[in-house]
């Protein structure tokens, strides 16, 4: 069964901007996303700030286009009224990472894929480095 997994707003960054010593794991999320053998979700606030980011580095590029291919490769999931409550609620440091934290919860996400771990410390979702991914499917 492939594992349903939240890939963090750094991950696609990682790849989409190709920054380095990070990209290596992030493109191996987005092959194997490709491939089939991780379901992968982003969350619409990804989208957002993946956005915003080209925007600033890709000035004269169509900033669409990136959005248009991650809604294609990647299942949007949204963030409610309810994981906003949540979030705040929470003892989560990070609003942002409380957002997608309970909306992965909401969407039975089993996984978040993100080199900041300590960001969902109060994550009950298994939790894994994009560098170990590799290590983690084979002992799956």
């Amino acid at each position: 069964m492939t594992m349903k997994a939240l890939i963090d707003t750094n991950v696609l960054l990682d790849t989409l901007l190709q920054r380095e010593p990070f990209c290596k794991g992030s493109d191996r999320i987005f092959d194997l996303v490709s491939e089939g053998k991780i379901e992968g979700c982003i969350s619409v606030q990804s989208l957002i700030d993946v956005y915003y980011f080209c925007k600033k580095v890709h000035k004269d590029n169509n900033k669409f286009d990136v959005i248009e291919k991650l809604s294609f490769v990647f299942e949007v999931i949204d963030i409610s009224g309810q994981d906003s409550i949540s979030a705040i609620m929470s003892d989560t440091d990070d609003y942002e990472d409380g957002l997608l934290l309970f909306s992965a919860l909401r969407n039975n996400v089993e996984a978040i894929i993100t080199r900041n771990e300590r960001d969902f410390n109060e994550s009950s979702i298994v939790l894994i480095n994009p560098k170990d991914i590799d290590r983690f499917l084979n002992e799956s």
